[in-house]
């Protein structure tokens, strides 16, 4: 076989891979960017939702921008499942909401982790942007990047829970710490085997790695949910998902049903939607809100203080009317201990906002304590080591602190003779104070602070300490030098982030603080969002439900008129579908049973107008056949006398036209044999008849036809093995085929042309190859050559005789062999090759029709 030829067949043998093994592979894969949309669809939704819960130290350099960072999540993140799911849509989304999202993740992870040190973010994230950047190259999608990120996180996670494990402080990881070292082994078992190569392992091997990374992740994100870190839990429940939906080598295939167009197209006009209505009611909503619970800190504030300087009045007024009584006057006057001591007792005990009270003289000595003050170590004649006021509120000095009991003293001064002659005190009780239940105490921590030195005089919180110094925001100080009532957000002593008010108390240098964890003081606002989630979720999942109700039925029904089209293809042409509805299903249904009764009655015509034409066709021939036959024989034996007899005038003009009849008759009778084996073939008639034969004297008997006749001057070249070649065919018909390429090669060729025919063999098959010099195949008829009554352009434009038929009966005939034929040119008037391949052995079943793509390329 010469290069050409085999190179050919090698073309046309050469069968593409199944398109399901190609595709194969690349769906037992899931994409990294599919666990890494989910993420970022859930952080824009906290965010935009619950931007209150960001309220960690951490989140400070953020808090303001929660908002507008979670829209960016959210955007991409969409953006980034519209081009998952529609892998038609424009190459600038799949990249643009790529991007996208990884800004919004980079300036979290470079804010919420690398500037705090938070060591599991910052090996994550990078993993996350590099897969993320990376899947976005066509080349890299169907590679197992999410198996080589699991691994490396999951070694890395490993490796760091056990060499490092304070790395993963116990205020974050507090429910992690007793599964820590069990935690980290895992991750460190489950990494380091799916990093060794493939080949090390036994097949199932990244299967259950994939599962036991899915524990330790499982693990992590519970911990930070207890924690109330939603982000990172978040996160890892994603990852854990992923590397459980690995081991179980779920493929997010998008099917092309009408019902999951439907779904995906429901679930994108449900969840867009939704989510940006949902937004903008729970941002109008969360102002309303917001400016409710400021108002409600401000009254908290101004109540708290009111309530203050009504105690404070009520406390001094009782002084007052111990002061105006004459008699306790006169007693302090005189200075007489025990006279005073009931007066002052009687305070005591009769006023409960007093533990304690004091008569003091000019000098600033004791004249006389309530009945058991003694006892706390103020014994008469002491002096105060600093002077009171002459009329007001002070914080009690260390001496009048015993035992480190919070008082704050009250004077008031006694006039006599126009001289200052003493002074009654009352030891206000700072813990009775804090004990107070107050409306703003049920629901705020209140603090009431010394404006002058920053102490604390109550403290709502369990454990207080009072008289302390107040460690306030910078922000919640400056408030305090300036006192006037406002309301502002700012971050406590423990970092968390409050909403705090101040008012000043009406007649003394005191402020009432109210401060709220900004996650409790916007309660509300969260309790809503989380509705407002809860009902946008409930929404797309009954829009979903609603819309496969929808698509079964449509999908039901489309499946009928499927099935009724595929039985009416394979000839039931009395099958009929069921008009259930009148809608356009229902109307292409009706249309499809006139369609299917249409085309049984045209079938019905049709098989009988073919029926006819055979009938026709098989009369035709045989009746055209029986006066050839004669006439071809008379013919002939009036040629053959002619040629022996003498010389006379009309001698050679008789014998021409009686060659041009031979001729003719012979041309007639093929054009009738080849209706006739026409007809055969269509009506199923037409058989083999296989014998062992030797291929070399068929074809050399064949060329020897044709050389007889020595038309145009045209020279035959055979090119045959010396030995037999022997195979399981039907000689006749091998004859009718090799007949009929070379009387095609010399009906085609110029004057002078040369008709080649070789052959060549393997152990198993066989190939003839007729070549010629003539007009050649336009690269347009190629594929058509071989079907009934078709002709090439060319042929027909010049008006070569003939009907068509004899390439399909060449066709028929090889490839009931088992064979092929086709057909090869370099275009118009360069000549053209045809090529047979026959097999050597008959097969065990007739072979189907030769590759069309083949045949085609021919």
């Amino acid at each position: 076989m010469g290069p050409d030829t085999r190179e050919s067949g090698k073309k046309m043998s050469a069968h593409p891979a199944p398109r399901s093994l190609q595709a194969a592979h690349p769906h037992t894969l899931l994409p990294v960017t599919w666990p890494v949309a989910f993420i970022g669809l859930m952080f824009g939704v906290l965010m935009t939702y619950v931007p209150y819960e960001f309220r960690m130290a951490a989140f400070r350099p953020l808090y303001p921008y929660v908002r507008v960072l979670g829209l960016i999540f959210l955007v991409g993140s969409i953006s980034l499942l519209v081009a998952l799911l529609y892998p038609r849509s424009p190459r600038w989304l799949d990249v643009g909401s790529r991007l996208l999202l990884c800004a919004a993740m980079a300036l979290y992870w470079w804010v919420l982790n690398v500037i705090p040190g938070s060591l599991t973010g910052i090996v994550l994230y990078p993993l996350l942007f590099m897969g993320l950047l990376l899947e976005a190259l066509p080349s890299m999608r169907h590679r197992p990047m999410l198996r080589g990120l699991s691994a490396l996180i999951g070694s890395g996670f490993g490796v760091a829970m056990l060499s490092v494990p304070e790395r993963f402080p116990l205020s974050v990881y507090a429910h992690l710490a007793p599964l820590r070292p069990l935690v980290g082994l895992l991750f460190t078992v489950g990494g380091v085997g799916l990093m060794l190569p493939t080949r090390w392992l036994p097949p199932r091997a990244p299967r259950w790695l994939l599962g036991l990374l899915t524990l330790p992740f499982a693990l992590l994100a519970y911990s930070l949910a207890r924690s109330m870190s939603w982000m990172g839990a978040t996160v890892y429940t994603v990852l854990a998902l992923a590397c459980l939906a690995q081991a179980l080598e779920l493929r997010p295939r998008a099917p092309r049903t009408v019902g999951w167009k439907l779904l995906r197209g429901l679930a994108f006009a449900g969840l867009v939607p939704l989510l940006a209505l949902g937004g903008l009611a729970a941002f109008f909503a969360q102002l309303a809100i917001e400016q409710q619970v400021r108002e409600d800190t401000r009254y908290a504030a101004a109540g708290e203080a009111d309530f203050l300087r009504r105690y404070l009045d009520g406390s001094r007024q009782s002084l007052h009317l111990l002061l105006e009584s004459p008699g306790f006057r006169a007693v302090l006057a005189a200075g007489d201990r025990e006279k005073l001591e009931p007066y002052l007792s009687n305070l005591a005990a009769r006023q409960r906002a007093f533990d304690a009270a004091l008569a003091v003289d000019a000098d600033g000595a004791v004249l006389a304590t309530s009945e058991g003050l003694e006892g706390w170590g103020f014994p008469v004649g002491t002096h105060f080591p600093e002077p009171l006021p002459a009329e007001g509120i002070a914080l009690s000095p260390p001496f009048f602190r015993p035992k480190n009991r919070p008082l704050v003293a009250m004077a008031l001064p006694l006039e006599w003779g126009g001289a200052r002659r003493g002074m009654l005190v009352g030891l206000l009780s700072l813990e009775r104070l804090s004990d107070a239940a107050t409306p703003a105490s049920q629901r705020f921590r209140v603090q009431v602070l010394d404006r002058r030195g920053r102490e604390i005089l109550r403290d709502t919180a369990r454990g207080a300490q009072l008289l302390g110094r107040a460690h306030l925001p910078e922000t919640l100080s400056e408030e305090l030098d300036r006192p006037g009532g406002g309301v502002l957000e700012a971050f406590d002593a423990a970092d968390r982030r409050v909403l705090a008010a101040e008012a000043p108390v009406e007649g003394a240098a005191w402020s009432v603080v109210v401060t709220q964890e900004l996650g409790v003081a916007y309660g509300a606002i969260t309790q809503m969002s989380a509705a407002v989630i809860g009902l946008l979720v409930l929404g797309v999942l009954l829009s979903l439900t609603l819309s496969q109700v929808v698509a079964r039925d449509v999908i039901r029904r489309l499946g009928t008129l499927r099935a009724a089209t595929a039985a009416l293809a394979s000839g039931e042409l009395d099958r009929r579908v069921e008009e259930e509805e009148d809608d356009e299903l229902g109307e292409l249904a009706r249309g499809f049973n006139e369609m299917a009764a249409r085309t049984g009655a045209a079938q019905a015509e049709l098989k009988e107008a073919v029926r006819t034409r055979e009938e026709f066709l098989s009369v035709a021939s045989h009746e055209l056949r029986t006066p050839l036959t004669p006439l071809r024989g008379f013919a002939a034996l009036t040629l053959q006398r002619l040629e022996k007899s003498g010389d006379f005038p009309e001698r050679e003009r008789l014998l021409k036209a009686l060659r041009s009849m031979a001729r003719q008759t012979e041309r007639l009778t093929r054009l009738v044999d080849d209706l006739l084996d026409t007809a055969r073939i269509q009506g199923g008639r037409f058989e083999l008849e296989r014998h062992r034969v030797d291929l070399v004297p068929v074809l050399g008997e064949v060329m020897e036809r044709f050389e007889v006749r020595a038309e145009g001057g045209i020279t035959f070249e055979l090119e045959v093995p010396t030995h037999p070649v022997e195979g399981d065919w039907d000689a006749p018909r091998l004859d009718q085929v090799l007949t009929n390429l070379v009387s095609n090669a010399v009906r085609y060729s110029p004057q002078g042309g040369a008709v080649r025919m070789t052959l060549e063999e393997s152990a198993t098959e066989v190939h003839v190859h007729v070549r010629d010099q003539g007009i050649g195949i336009p690269p347009e008829s190629l594929s058509s050559l071989f079907r009934p009554f078709a002709r090439a352009s060319n042929a027909t434009a010049r008006h070569y005789g003939g009907l068509g038929l004899g390439l399909f009966i060449c066709r028929e005939i090889v490839e009931r062999h088992g064979g092929t034929i086709w057909a090869e040119s370099p275009g118009p008037q360069q000549g053209s090759v045809f090529h047979v391949r026959l097999p050597r052995f008959a097969p065990t079943r007739r072979a189907e029709p030769a590759d069309a793509s083949r045949r085609d390329a021919a």
